[in-house]
């Protein structure tokens, strides 16, 4: 690893004594300082670069030569040589922030997921094997996802080895599923389309009715819902209106979140929870009276709210400036269905090409 090291300008007093020959006793202190910070960051970024590699091993079997990325004031950021997208970001005290890699299951070398990885696979899909597998650890999530190409079926897995969920491209729904989702469609789009919905997703968790979400797409909106098997009950809908402008340039983009931002924290907590009962019962025929709302609080989910009731799953709802609903989850059984969730494709060493379900 090559870096460049740059010293500080000395002043022209120390400049002239170094001129006659002698370092004057601050001077030479200050060298001395220069040098020892410089051997300590260097020793430091070393010893974190060997953790990260120990800690690639531990999670693929491999023996991976690493790159230093850009580092910030509290962190240092690492990539495998050769890997475009690697997440690998270890806090200077030594403790790890957040490893985000993609690697092809093939290429897996006895590493900690593996033997889970292929009894899960075995025992849900007989005879097939992950091609894909992105496995995270951080404070925040631990685990894999795991894909193939043949009906884009996803495998979650925590770190425990327990499944958190399953879900892929089926060929169709049962017939009453089918029915819910036609009357859904026209419902969402006040009458105005009532076919042409396309099934996406099934969601299939265990001891669970598998979930099934649809989709529709026109130049002026994206609909979306998920319906529950046995039930018909609908765990999602979403309703997204385009004017079918695009923004390209980023501080643009930005300026309009910050306004968006700026018009929904001006709602009122009263009625956004009048709104929220009225389009819940409207969208998803959800009651939602007696529920508690609570905002978001993160950059990422400003335009969320979280609705709680004890006996009652949690749901999930985005706000519109206009301090309307446009989407809702029900957290049925406590689980969170990733709705909303990517698919990785293509090799793992390649860029990624994310499909947004």
């Amino acid at each position: 690893m090559n870096k460049k090291i740059i010293f500080p300008i000395v002043g022209v007093a120390l400049l002239s004594g170094s001129l006659l020959g002698y370092d004057t006793p601050i001077q030479a202190n200050t060298y001395n300082n220069v040098d020892v910070n410089i051997e300590q960051d260097a020793k430091s970024e070393q010893t974190l670069m060997q953790t990260a590699q120990a800690k690639l091993e531990e999670l693929t079997g491999n023996t991976y030569t690493l790159i230093q990325g850009t580092a910030t004031k509290d962190s240092i950021h690492f990539k495998r040589e050769n890997f475009k997208d690697d997440i690998i970001t270890y806090k200077k005290n030594g403790k790890l922030e957040d490893i985000g890699i993609n690697i092809n299951y093939e290429d897996l070398n006895g590493g900690k997921y593996q033997t889970k990885l292929k009894e899960t696979w075995e025992a849900l899909f007989p005879g097939e094997t992950p091609k894909y597998v992105s496995i995270s650890e951080s404070i925040y999530r631990v685990g894999t996802i795991s894909s193939n190409a043949k009906q884009n079926k996803q495998v979650y897995m925590e770190d425990n080895g327990e499944l958190h969920g399953v879900n892929y491209a089926p060929d169709d729904a049962p017939v009453s599923v089918q029915k819910k989702a036609a009357q859904v469609l026209s419902k969402l789009t006040n009458g105005k389309v009532k076919q042409g919905a396309k099934l996406d997703r099934m969601f299939v968790r265990d001891g669970k009715p598998n979930v099934y979400q649809y989709k529709y797409k026109s130049k002026t909106m994206d609909v979306s819902f998920a319906i529950e098997e046995q039930t018909l009950e609908l765990l999602q809908a979403g309703v997204h209106h385009s004017n079918g402008k695009s923004i390209d340039n980023y501080e643009e983009f930005q300026k309009e979140e910050k306004a968006k931002d700026a018009k929904i924290k001006n709602l009122t907590l009263d009625t956004l929870m009048k709104n929220a009962v009225k389009d819940a019962k409207t969208m998803l025929n959800l009651d939602l009276k007696g529920y508690k709302g609570a905002r978001g609080t993160n950059a990422w989910d400003k335009d969320q709210m979280t609705f709680t009731k004890k006996g009652a799953p949690t749901v999930i709802a985005t706000v519109d400036t206009d301090g309307s609903f446009n989407d809702f989850i029900v957290e049925k059984y406590g689980q969170h269905l990733s709705f909303d969730g990517n698919t990785i494709v293509g090799p793992a060493n390649e860029e990624p090409k994310l499909l947004i379900n």
